[in-house]
């Protein structure tokens, strides 16, 4: 007679933790919900969680995860909570979700009030900083600057200032803000920060394919694990822009063998492949999953379709 072995909780957070050390964010984030599933998550795991959704391209699904960890924190460590208010605050602004973004600063910002200078108040007087440029709050501004001025910029908290610029760097960049995107991808270069695969992309929206290619190939090749899943992505936007879709199906197969899987991405492939009805199907599952552009999804499933019907 034939047994069938379920498996347990802890079997599926073995496998889930193991995962995520050995980079395997799909397997993690899978077995990670299943045991969601079971019964709640470890704050830890629950983390972890977050950055395997957001590594394999869920942003949403991050983000909420990311809330459940941080409402967990503000009942046992508030320091840690007001770390992850700055981080949520900072996915949201890169978003362009400023109301959303500003409402986490402002959390984060009461949960700070009198702590000692450290990282994560260094990152929100930045990310202050960068709300208070883009809004042209003068005033703001100039007070959040001559704060930041006083605060020592040791390494660590120099990479977190560059990467506050990046950010305000993409924001820009979706805006259609051009010289004031490069300015900020200027500023986090001088930080330390890589302003890839920003940088690239607005140089390949601006016709200059060559050069994208170029500066994000150089940054592919120097990247560490974390940053590695953001840089192919954007080589793919960029092959796909530039109709070399021999090197957008390498970068892509690169992603995957990292463990993200981009629904988008691999639709937008099929599609410039010709394979329509596959490249359908894809794109389909992309618009049932969180954290994609709706809009580019439904754009390259009209394409699809065309091809498809011979128009």
């Amino acid at each position: 007679m034939l047994t069938v072995r379920v498996e347990t909780q802890t079997d599926l957070l073995v496998t889930a933790r193991a995962a995520h050390r050995g980079g395997d964010f799909e397997t993690s984030y899978a077995a990670f919900s299943r045991a969601g599933a079971v019964g709640p998550l470890a704050v830890d795991d629950l983390d972890a969680m977050a950055v395997a959704a957001a590594a394999l391209g869920h942003g949403r699904e991050a983000m909420r995860v990311g809330e459940l960890v941080y409402v967990r924190l503000t009942r046992t460590d508030p320091n840690a909570a007001a770390g992850k208010a700055v981080e949520l605050g900072s996915a949201w602004l890169a978003r362009g979700e400023w109301a959303i973004g500003q409402s986490w600063i402002r959390r984060a910002r009461g949960l700070l009030a009198g702590a000692p200078e450290g990282p994560s108040l260094v990152k929100l007087t930045y990310l202050e900083t960068v709300v208070a440029v883009f809004t042209d709050d003068v005033d703001l501004a100039a007070e959040r600057s001559a704060v930041l001025r006083q605060m020592s910029l040791e390494s660590a908290q120099t990479a977190v200032a560059g990467e506050a610029y990046y950010q305000l760097g993409e924001v820009r960049r979706r805006r259609g803000d051009v010289d004031g995107a490069f300015a900020a991808y200027a500023r986090a270069h001088q930080l330390g920060v890589v302003p890839q695969p920003g940088e690239a992309l607005l140089r390949c929206a601006l016709g200059d394919v060559d050069t994208a290619r170029a500066e994000v190939r150089a940054a592919i090749a120097v990247a560490d694990a974390g940053d590695l899943p953001r840089l192919l992505r954007g080589a793919v936007q960029i092959a796909l822009a530039g109709s070399d879709l021999d090197e957008a199906d390498h970068y892509l197969r690169q992603l995957e063998s990292v463990g993200v899987v981009d629904n988008l991405l691999r639709g937008a492939v099929l599609v410039r492949c010709g394979r329509y009805r596959e490249a359908l199907a894809v794109l389909q599952a992309a618009l049932r999953e969180s954290g994609y552009e709706e809009a580019e999804a439904y754009e390259w499933i009209a394409q699809a379709r065309r091809g498809i019907s011979g128009r």
